[in-house]
């Protein structure tokens, strides 16, 4: 079988092999709804169970009502979230790292400054992103925060409970102690101007020694009571055993990965700026629906009448593997070429299988050409 019939068949079968990992996605998330809305629907009495909450609950928390439900801030589009990209990156440029803070009573339970104001989903969304280009790694964890298990969200009202039969009317009780030595509870230290040792009459040096709490329903008394929270968003009721925890990680940036890519963005924008000059239409970002039904994005696609040519960057992912991938978006979208942009230096070999492929391969790189067998075609 002659290159060329190797090569379309490798395309053919790559566009089946995309086809059906998008009906498996499709599949996925048709599972993830139909689980979600059995969710929404209210917690089952198994749940319900394994998380010890009084039937007085509702009473405790004035009926129990949820909090209204928080409004979703809008998803960012492909454009946004690339020019949201270039920011951080300038600011990882600078700062080196991504550090969360905790923010009190919300849903995101922390956020990382330079992304403020953007959904949770578009900053996981981001932040993948630049994981997956190599830019960045996430480093160790700087806090962790409880979470609903239900539906995720870290704004929740935490109560007391009865270790023995579960009651929220806890009653709490200090012990305060004295440097003369006597030991009594709180009720004991009470004088007209303020906290008095009833053994000596002694007002200074009185401190707090422990704490102990009550239950008036059952009678039980205790160091340490059970702890209960219900979600602000959902209203879900759960407890320590049953609660999510919710890490929230530093995220560093790789120095040398991003020289790399200012390195590859520049070379994109002249690329960009050089088809706007011969008369092209260019739009940045671009998401291309190929006739497999497959959405193929791309860093910038230009149109000039009938022609069409996309421009896409390259980090890290294996030449060879990018070039397998473009052709197969180049066959299902019918585009004129690719223009691919890469930190590597493509082999020979990688040159001639671009070329057949109608990829023009533009390099960043200013180092000497290797020769073939210093790399694995």
């Amino acid at each position: 079988m002659s290159l060329a019939g190797v090569l379309q068949l490798l395309q053919r079968l790559e566009v089946l092999a995309i086809i059906a990992a998008s009906i498996a996605v499709i599949l996925i998330l048709a599972l993830r709804r139909k689980e979600k809305s059995k969710k929404d629907s209210g917690t089952s009495k198994e749940e319900l169970d394994s998380i010890k909450v009084i039937s007085g609950l509702e009473e405790a928390v004035e009926e129990g009502k949820p909090a209204p439900p928080e409004k979703d801030v809008r998803e960012l589009s492909d454009e946004e979230l690339a020019k949201l990209e270039a920011r951080v990156i300038e600011s990882l440029i600078i700062k080196g790292a991504l550090r969360p803070l905790p923010i009190p009573a919300s849903k995101e339970g922390g956020h990382y400054p330079e992304l403020t104001g953007v959904s949770e989903r578009d900053a996981r969304r981001l932040i993948r992103g630049l994981i997956e280009k190599g830019l960045v790694v996430e480093a160790e964890r700087e806090f962790s925060t409880v979470a609903c298990p239900i539906c995720g969200s870290c704004n929740q009202v935490a109560f007391i409970s009865c270790r023995n039969c579960g009651s929220f009317r806890i009653e709490e009780t200090r012990y305060y102690r004295h440097t003369c030595g006597y030991i009594g509870p709180e009720s004991s230290f009470k004088g007209e101007l303020g906290p008095i040792c009833p053994r000596c009459g002694g007002a200074e040096n009185i401190e707090t020694y422990h704490k102990k709490y009550r239950c008036p329903d059952c009678g039980a008394e205790f160091e340490e009571p059970n702890l209960a929270f219900k979600c602000g968003s959902c209203g879900s009721l759960y407890d320590e055993q049953t609660m999510e925890i919710k890490p929230f990680k530093r995220i560093v940036s790789s120095r040398e990965m991003l020289t790399e890519y200012e390195k590859v963005s520049s070379a994109v924008n002249r690329q960009i700026e050089l088809l706007r000059q011969q008369g092209y239409e260019v739009e940045k970002p671009a998401s291309l629906v190929g006739e497999s039904g497959v959405i193929h994005k791309f860093d910038a696609a230009a149109k000039k009448g009938d022609e069409m040519i996309a421009i896409v960057s390259s980090f890290g992912e294996p030449l060879t593997q990018v070039l397998v991938r473009l052709g197969v978006a180049r066959s299902d979208l019918k585009l004129s070429k690719i223009i691919l942009v890469t930190g590597d230096r493509p082999t020979t070999t990688e040159r001639d299988f671009a070329r057949s492929l109608k990829i023009d391969v533009v390099e960043t790189t200013e180092a000497p050409r290797s020769s073939p067998s210093s790399r694995k075609p």
